[in-house]
């Protein structure tokens, strides 16, 4: 009997949700802490949408609060050095994975979290732009660095600074009027070849997964150096918001729960951010062509970039998704949307929050593929990948044993997690990747249908839900869309 795609998403994902395979998960290869085991996700949801508290805003101050340490630096146009971006403490990143605990507990702290010492010192050297940011009140130094979900500074923030000399870039925050604070964000100034900066460049919005830097695994703590590769010398400027986790980046239909909640800190209206706000905002700062954009998701994003270009037509000229479901309305994937999201507030949070009840006006809205029809007819790219959930050359015990010892690892602690990272990909992130590769088949067929121009389609025969996919996505997607669609 042969199956159809959605049905083999099911039952992929089932040996998941009913914790009939245990799941060990590191977050990153380097931790020792004792690993999690992923017990079955909540699966029951809220039939009725739960009451939208009203909450008040606030104008953005010219008063920036920082750090201790922090102080403005004097020069605006660092000389790149060498074109070899330094490693996190003295190894290079070694995470394999966008996997987390349901518990939405941060697995990832690390030995590398030693080397980190005092990061407000290191969020000083970030040479922000002094005299422009008085002429942009809405923009920030990002101060005091966000904490992860266990109380360690995020990671991105020293990858930044260590990195300067190598890629100018900034950590500032951004106001959300429509949220009412401000929004941690990492800057990416475009160079050319020589490593000079320029202005009039267009600009590539990155958006991380589901865990997102609360948890670490964002572009800059999980691929870096892959960033850097393709768009360090490419003349556009990289921005990425460093705040969202589990949020779907849109506006949510209601306010968050507060009960055992330790990812939202207030409105979610990310949708209204990515399209009206942080984009009038940072490219002026920036000196950005306002008419060349792209934008980028992965796992929980690639969903948010379709939705960003549907809703805002011609606004985007290159659009990536990576390992998403587009799909948001129906029974399958909300089932996927509420395993995500049951991790961030388990047994409180429920995909109802975000999109409305299954299958309500509000709940189409927002998603991508009822919704992409509205491509057609625009001069957006789109790039979109999967792959089936089969273990590929990447995923194995072996190469990930590999690139443990080459961090530094010695053999015996580099088998052990090796094996772990493997284990957690081969089943979690085969079953995720299962149901991704059925709803990407799903939004590229009627979006062709439907004429909307889907530039290249990445359907690789293996792959599952991990970030060397993700990494060579990045890549892919440059040279296949974006490259020729922002003029670079």
């Amino acid at each position: 009997m042969k199956l159809t795609r959605p049905a083999n998403a099911a039952a992929a994902v089932a040996l998941v949700t009913a914790g009939a395979v245990p799941v060990i998960h590191y977050a990153s290869s380097l931790d020792d802490d004792t690993p999690a085991v992923l017990s079955a996700a909540q699966s029951t949801v809220n039939t009725t949408l739960p009451e939208t508290t009203p909450s008040e805003t606030t104008e953005p101050t010219e008063k920036s609060t920082t750090s201790a340490t922090s102080e403005t630096p004097t020069s605006n146009e660092p000389t790149p050095t060498t074109s070899e971006l330094v490693p996190e403490g003295s190894s290079k990143d070694t995470t394999n994975e966008d996997l987390t605990s349901k518990d939405g507990k941060d697995d990832s702290a690390t030995d590398a979290d030693a080397d980190a010492t005092v990061i407000s010192e290191d969020a000083a050297k970030l040479n922000p732009m002094g005299e422009d940011m008085q002429q942009h009140p809405a923009i920030k130094e990002l101060g005091e660095v966000p904490k992860t979900m266990s109380g360690a500074e995020q990671r991105w923030v020293k990858r930044l600074a260590d990195n300067q000399h190598v890629w100018k870039n900034e950590a500032l925050r951004v106001y959300s009027e429509s949220m009412g604070r401000y929004i941690p964000v990492a800057v990416f100034y475009a160079t050319n070849d020589k490593g000079e900066t320029v202005e009039n460049a267009p600009t590539v919005y990155l958006l991380n997964g589901a865990g997102g830097s609360e948890q670490d695994t964002d572009w800059v703590s999980q691929a870096l150096e892959e960033v850097h590769e393709v768009y360090g010398r490419s003349g556009a400027n990289v921005v990425i918001p460093m705040e969202g986790a589990f949020s779907y980046y849109v506006d949510w239909a209601a306010e968050p729960p507060t009960e055992k909640n330790v990812f939202y800190k207030g409105k979610q209206m990310w949708s209204t951010f990515l399209a009206k706000e942080l984009p009038q905002t940072i490219e002026p700062y920036i000196k950005a062509d306002p008419n060349r954009r792209g934008v980028i998701g992965m796992s929980m994003s690639a969903t948010s970039s379709l939705l960003l270009a549907e809703h805002n037509p011609n606004m985007f000229k290159a659009v990536g998704s990576f390992s998403g479901c587009p799909a948001t309305s129906r029974p399958l994937p909300s089932f996927f949307i509420n395993l995500t999201v049951d991790r961030a507030a388990p047994g409180v949070m429920s995909p109802e929050y975000i999109f409305g009840p299954m299958g309500s006006d509000y709940n189409r809205r927002y998603d991508a593929l009822v919704n992409a029809p509205a491509l057609a007819g625009t001069d957006t790219k789109v790039y979109i990948s999967t792959g089936t959930g089969l273990a590929a050359e990447t995923d194995m015990p072996g190469t990930l044993r590999k690139r443990l010892e080459d961090a530094g690892l010695d053999s015996s602690d580099a088998f052990v997690k090796g094996s772990a990272n493997a284990a957690t990909l081969l089943v979690e992130g085969g079953a995720i990747e299962a149901a991704m590769n059925a709803c990407t088949h799903d939004f590229l067929v009627k979006a062709r249908a439907n004429g909307a121009e889907v530039a290249h389609a990445e359907l690789r025969p293996v792959g599952t839900h991990s970030w060397p996919v993700w990494r060579d996505d990045l890549k892919r997607s440059y040279e296949t869309v974006f490259k020729s669609a922002l003029g670079l």
